[in-house]
């Protein structure tokens, strides 16, 4: 049986292969986190970049379609339920010895880290810092 992860996110983590670049383990990095993009190389040190904009209308879209399938949690107004949507850019999860953030763009870009605090120190507190929030899949 699926767990409730798989159920609720099967079909928008699996509907494409992401792409996966592994920091730390390879020449695959975080250069800068800004508002609008995340800046990377990966591991041939090609300069990439994941647009954020892009992918809280890709979250947005998806909530919108699934709206069915979650539960207010504190009595949340839907209009804050939206504001808090408008901001999310993707997803997070992972355990030792593998973090992830897997963002909603057409790329299904990916990132795993070796370590929590590696993960939190390279991207999630600096989307953080630009106004962006991803949803913890744990």
């Amino acid at each position: 049986m699926r767990n409730w992860f798989e159920r609720t996110f099967g079909n928008l983590t699996h509907k494409a292969a992401p792409e996966v670049h592994r920091i730390g383990s390879s020449n695959a990095r975080i250069v800068s986190v800004t508002h609008q993009h995340i800046q990377h190389t990966d591991a041939a040190g090609r300069r990439l970049f994941v647009d954020l904009p892009e992918c809280a209308t890709c979250w947005m879209r998806w909530c919108q379609d699934h709206r069915q399938e979650f539960f207010p949690l504190g009595g949340a107004s839907q209009a804050e339920i939206d504001a808090e949507n408008a901001r999310t850019v993707g997803l997070r999860g992972g355990g030792s010895p593998l973090w992830w953030i897997e963002f909603m763009n057409e790329r299904k870009t990916r990132f795993e880290f070796e370590s929590w605090e590696a993960r939190c120190r390279d991207l999630q507190g600096p989307l953080l810092a630009a106004g962006w929030r991803t949803f913890d899949t744990e």
